[in-house]
């Protein structure tokens, strides 16, 4: 998982601005940007905020920078969680099959 300071660097790489750009559209010094891509300053809730809406995005679109192989590894266990649950919907119905028939065979034995 990717750090904020990194999330940032990526942002900023794929629009083609230096650190002096973002620092300025920021309004901060480019030092202190500097810091904040390094991760050496951490940085609050509304710097976060405000860089994700520097880029147009959303908090959750801005944490999820960087972090696409993690996504799809995701989105194959949800369905493979899914392709479980349905096969052992499968199962559950094959077993009450199966107990019927034994059911049936008991009273053709019986009578």
């Amino acid at each position: 998982m990717k750090t904020l300071g990194e999330k940032f660097r990526i942002l900023r790489q794929k629009r083609g601005v230096n650190q002096k750009a973002m620092a300025d559209l920021l309004e901060i010094s480019i030092p202190a940007y500097s810091k904040l891509e390094t991760s050496i300053t951490d940085p609050n809730f509304s710097r976060i905020n405000q860089i994700a809406e520097v880029h147009g995005l959303s908090l959750r679109e801005l944490l999820d920078v960087g972090e696409e192989g993690v996504n799809e590894q995701t989105q194959l266990i949800d369905q493979m969680k899914e392709k479980i649950s349905e096969l052992e919907s499968t199962v559950i119905r094959l077993q009450g099959k199966l107990i019927d028939l034994y059911d049936q065979e008991d009273r053709r034995n019986r009578g």
